[in-house]
């Protein structure tokens, strides 16, 4: 053989083998398809999910719907006799709705009781009055007056001036009407 039939040999083994071509997974076009594809599928799932569910509901009996009605209603009695023992609860404490919607989280009637006592507990409490010192947590004296010579018997000369100004003001106010 020469070398003339050798490359013709091997020009005519080249024309026989066809040209290679990509595989469909390789292709723009197959992964572009294939979220299309994955969707219409999802559409068409949703579709069967909600007609099997009409189907059951459909199919179960009179006595099973009973059934799950019941269930229902007793779960809304549960959760309306729940609240209304912590409303109860929280009434009996003097804790605001917002209070109690916030800090009373129990759910048994004990558990609601122990968070009402311990949040009454950390409420600041109201002075019963001005306290002058000297004569100690009191309630006002009737006139001021009577302030004027507490704060000045005890020394707090500040607290005398302030009491002098409110006078002098209440009179001012007293000769204008």
């Amino acid at each position: 053989m020469s070398v003339e039939d050798t490359t013709a040999e091997t020009a005519t083994e080249t024309a026989d083998q066809p040209e290679a071509t990509p595989k469909p997974t390789e292709t723009v076009d197959f992964w572009k398809a294939k979220p299309r594809e994955q969707e219409k599928r999802a559409k068409e799932n949703a579709a069967a999910r909600i007609e099997l569910d009409e189907l059951k509901k459909a199919s179960l009996s009179q006595e099973e719907k009973l059934a799950a009605e019941l269930g229902e209603a007793a779960q809304r009695a549960a959760r309306a006799e729940a609240e209304a023992k912590r409303w109860r609860i929280a009434a009996r404490h003097g804790i605001s709705d917002e209070d109690a919607e916030l800090f009373l989280t129990g759910t048994d009637e004990d558990t609601l009781e122990r968070q009402a006592e311990r949040f009454t507990s950390l409420q600041t409490k109201p002075s019963k009055g001005a306290v002058v010192p000297g004569i100690g947590n009191q309630p006002s004296p009737a006139s001021i007056k009577d302030q004027i010579a507490a704060a000045e018997a005890s020394g707090d000369i500040d607290l005398a001036i302030r009491l002098k100004s409110q006078q002098l003001a209440e009179l001012a106010r007293n000769t204008k009407g």
